[in-house]
């Protein structure tokens, strides 16, 4: 932004700050809660300390921090006090840091997650050789360290960048969408030939194949949930960011003002799938529901006999998604 945006006075409504407080306060408990289960589930039960899971385990720490974090300070800065001038000079610069923080731990841990799965369904017999515990610990510091490093560009420009943003708008949300994306559709149509070999086969093992068939119909709704959760979480904040660079007049006051009402929300919403995120990738899973159940009568018993199959050969790896 120039010096004429910096000084525009932008406030929300009293309305729109009650919403977006709610919204903010509602996902940070849910995403402490629920990443804080998945935490301690795994620090609590050494079956769970698989390789896949220590991808888990990374996701639901970077969620956690959104929660914790973030989400308190988008309610103290987007709802109880807002000030262009002011928010650019003093705390403008360190909040994007948290923000694109961890927004990029949020998002390349997804990816983790989403290549794991490829490879242990697309390359499942090689899968222990080709992700070792020393490359799984390699990526994860990679994705943190990227994380941390990342955001200190934002410390070297001036306000209202548009390459920068846009630089951060496509490793961040884009680049992650495609990977998704990618190894879900892959994923599908390993799932899809496998259940078509099954039916059309003469197999003996009708009990087996009754397995197989299940583990499929629940990878392929997971995968569904996977992508579908990522793509109206992120989405709206990928084309509303792509709007604002490539639109006219950036620094004018009622383009400003609409499109800071607008990101708001689309900020919200995107902060929202770390709330979400530990029931699709972590308690769905027959194993984490089984400690949870142990540990939280609440939580009914599944019947695992007919549901729990696993691809041997990932090494105890999960990949039935």
């Amino acid at each position: 932004m120039s010096n004429t945006c910096q000084s525009e006075f932008i406030e929300l409504s009293m309305t729109a700050k009650i919403i977006l407080s709610t919204w903010y306060g509602l996902v940070a408990l849910a995403a402490i809660i629920g990443n804080a289960v998945v935490l301690w589930l795994i620090a609590k039960n050494e079956s769970l300390r698989t390789i896949s899971n220590l991808f888990l385990t990374s996701l639901a720490a970077a969620d956690f921090l959104v929660g914790f974090a973030i989400a308190p300070t988008w309610i103290f800065t987007r709802c109880l006090e807002y000030e262009a001038e002011s928010y650019v000079q003093t705390r403008g610069k360190v909040i994007d840091y948290l923000w694109i923080h961890t927004t990029v731990a949020t998002t390349f841990n997804l990816c983790c997650v989403s290549l794991d799965r490829y490879i242990a369904i697309i390359h499942s017999l090689r899968y222990r050789e080709i992700l070792t515990k020393r490359r799984c610990y390699q990526l994860i510091a990679t994705v943190w360290s990227m994380s941390l490093i990342l955001p200190c560009s934002r410390f070297l420009v001036t306000e209202g960048s548009v390459a920068l943003w846009l630089s951060f708008t496509i490793i961040t949300v884009l680049i992650p969408m495609v990977v998704i994306v990618f190894c879900s559709i892959r994923i599908l149509r390993a799932a899809a030939e496998q259940s078509r070999k099954i039916i059309t086969g003469n197999s003996l093992q009708n009990q087996d194949a009754v397995r197989r068939g299940k583990k499929n119909y629940k990878a392929a709704k997971t995968v569904g949930i996977v992508v579908g959760l990522f793509v109206v979480c992120w989405s709206p904040s990928l084309v509303t960011s792509l709007m604002n660079y490539f639109t006219s007049d950036p620094c004018g006051h009622n383009k400003q003002l609409s499109y800071y009402m607008i990101w708001t929300s689309v900020e919200a919403l995107a902060f929202t799938s770390s709330g979400i995120n530990p029931w699709v990738y972590s308690l769905r899973y027959d194993e984490f529901y089984e400690a949870l159940s142990r540990t939280f009568s609440c939580f009914p018993r599944r019947n695992l006999e007919q549901n729990h199959f696993y691809l041997r050969d990932t090494g105890g790896s999960q990949a039935e998604i």
